[in-house]
């Protein structure tokens, strides 16, 4: 094990220890952090010894792989809409090195993070959700998969959220789910009927099959929490037949773009997605527009579309 990883254990352990931050979000510093540790270890580079240049060449390839990764591959290390993460992630990191002593120059000016511009989310049609569940109903673990997609979509959790949701923050007979999402913070979703039945046919049914060896909802066939890539796997095998590139979290931006398209009051849409700020939120309004446009293209008799 080298430096930089033991470097890297004590910052998580620090997330964890000091700032009681979620196992979850831990897991997110550290996949993000990894692949700098390993450009380091790759470079045969100790991180006392890193340069200002050294870490401009590394953003640089993180820039120049951020136009060239699939942008809705979770396991693409600079997709463009988590690359501004990932630099938060590294300043983070090496601000708690720098108050450590193991690195010696300021991140203040040279990691600021990159403005990556408003852009609208990739997002399915209702049509081609329920063309989802039904590859799902059809697959070879129907209820499994079926219930990812409900926590995915129905109820517009982040991934992170749907793999690390407990059985306690289900309540199937009150139809009510509670997520604990960033910021350790813990928020209140209602379950719809298909939702609650489907979630209900898994967890009595499918799931004890796979002798569980955790209390998550969502677990793989040895009864194991699933990981980010199996549910990416499960993801890319129900949307192939699709012409869009599609992760797990184009669901939760579809939940975002159907709610606001029936007429979901924004602030309550800020609530069931977490967000802390209500600008967070407001990107969807720019895909409800685009939905608004092309609805009127479609049926105005003046616009051709009857």
């Amino acid at each position: 094990m080298s430096h930089n990883t033991n470097r890297l254990d004590a910052f998580l352990a620090h997330l964890g220890v000091e700032r009681n931050l979620s196992p979850m979000t831990i897991q997110s510093y550290q996949e993000d952090l990894r692949h700098f540790i390993g450009w380091l270890d790759e470079q045969a580079l100790d991180l006392k010894d890193m340069t200002p240049e050294k870490l401009d060449d590394f953003l640089t390839e993180a820039a120049h792989h951020s136009t060239s990764k699939n942008s809705n591959d979770e396991d693409g290390i600079y997709a463009a809409t988590s690359i501004a993460r990932h630099f938060s992630s590294l300043r983070g990191f090496l601000k708690y090195m720098q108050n450590q002593g193991e690195y010696d120059f300021s991140t203040e000016s040279m990691l600021a993070t990159p403005r990556l511009g408003r852009y609208l989310p990739q997002y399915l049609t209702r049509k081609e959700i329920d063309s989802v569940f039904e590859s799902a109903a059809n697959g070879k673990n129907p209820q499994r998969d079926t219930a990812l997609f409900e926590l995915m979509y129905s109820a517009g959790l982040r991934i992170s959220e749907t793999l690390g949701i407990k059985l306690s923050q289900l309540d199937l007979d009150n139809e009510w789910l509670t997520p604990i999402g960033k910021g350790n913070k813990q928020r209140l979703i209602p379950l719809g009927a298909k939702a609650k039945e489907n979630l209900r046919q898994w967890i009595e049914g499918g799931r004890p099959l796979t002798h569980p060896t955790a209390d998550n909802v969502i677990l793989n066939s040895r009864g194991k929490p699933m990981s980010r890539m199996g549910a990416w796997k499960i993801v890319q095998q129900h949307t192939m037949h699709l012409t869009k590139q599609v992760s797990p979290h184009t669901f939760r931006h579809s939940f975002a773009t159907h709610c606001l398209e029936a007429g979901m009051d924004l602030r309550v849409l800020q609530e069931l997605l977490g967000h802390a700020d209500i600008s967070t939120t407001q990107i969807y309004t720019h895909v409800d527009k685009e939905f608004i446009k092309q609805e009127h293209k479609s049926f105005h008799p003046r616009e051709g579309g009857r």
